[in-house]
C-alpha cells in the first residue's frame, strides 16, 4: 500500500512541470523553436490581457503596431544574439511575441512586414518586464502623428471617452504590402 502510494505521488510529481507548460484555458499556448519558448498572441482584449500578464515571467515582450495606434500582425521576427548567432526565426500572426531569451544578454532583433523591415537591439534583464516595441508607418504614410482625437474624427472630450477602445488589427495585404 505504501509503494502505491509512493508512485501516485511520484507521477503526480512528473506531470506537475507538463501541466505548467500547456494550460488548456490559456488563450495562448506556448510553442518552442531551438530551445527557445515563445508565445504569439494579443489580438483581442482577452489574448491582450493574458500576454501583458505573462511578460513578467518571460524574458522578452515585442508588441506590433503602426503610427496610427493599430495592432499589427503577419511580422516574421529574427532574433540573434550580440554576435549575430541566430537564435529563433519565427511568423508572429498577432501583435505581441512573448520570448524566453537568457537574462543578462543583448540581443538583435529584426522585425519584418508588408515588405518594411525595423531592427531593435534589446537587454534582457532579470525581474522580467523587459520590452521592444515596433512601429511602422501607417498606410498614409503620415510623418507626423496624429491625436487619437484626429484619428477617430472626434473632438478631445469624446476621444476621452473611446480612450479605452481596443486598437484594431491590421495585416499586412491593409498596409499596401
Amino acid at each position: 500500500m505504501f509503494k502505491a502510494i509512493q508512485c501516485l505521488l511520484l507521477a503526480g510529481v512528473v506531470s506537475i512541470p507538463a501541466a505548467m507548460a500547456q494550460t488548456p484555458d490559456a488563450p495562448v499556448q506556448p510553442k518552442t523553436e531551438n530551445g527557445l519558448r515563445y508565445l504569439c498572441g494579443g489580438v483581442g482584449l482577452d489574448e491582450s490581457d493574458y500576454m501583458k500578464s505573462q511578460a513578467r515571467s518571460h524574458g522578452l515582450l515585442m508588441t506590433f503596431a503602426t503610427t496610427d495606434g493599430s495592432y499589427l500582425a503577419n511580422v516574421h521576427v529574427d532574433i540573434a544574439d550580440k554576435r549575430g548567432k541566430p537564435l529563433l526565426s519565427v511568423d508572429c500572426d498577432a501583435p505581441m511575441l512573448l520570448v524566453d531569451l537568457p537574462r543578462g544578454d543583448r540581443y538583435r532583433i529584426l522585425a519584418q512586414t508588408g515588405g518594411a523591415s525595423l531592427s531593435r537591439s534589446a537587454s534582457v534583464k532579470s525581474g522580467g518586464g523587459n520590452r521592444a516595441v515596433f512601429v511602422w508607418p501607417s498606410q498614409g504614410g503620415q510623418s507626423e502623428k496624429p491625436t487619437r482625437a484626429e484619428k477617430l474624427g472626434q473632438s478631445d472630450a469624446d476621444a476621452r471617452s473611446s480612450a479605452h477602445e481596443e486598437p484594431r488589427l491590421r495585416t499586412q495585404s491593409e498596409m499596401g504590402k
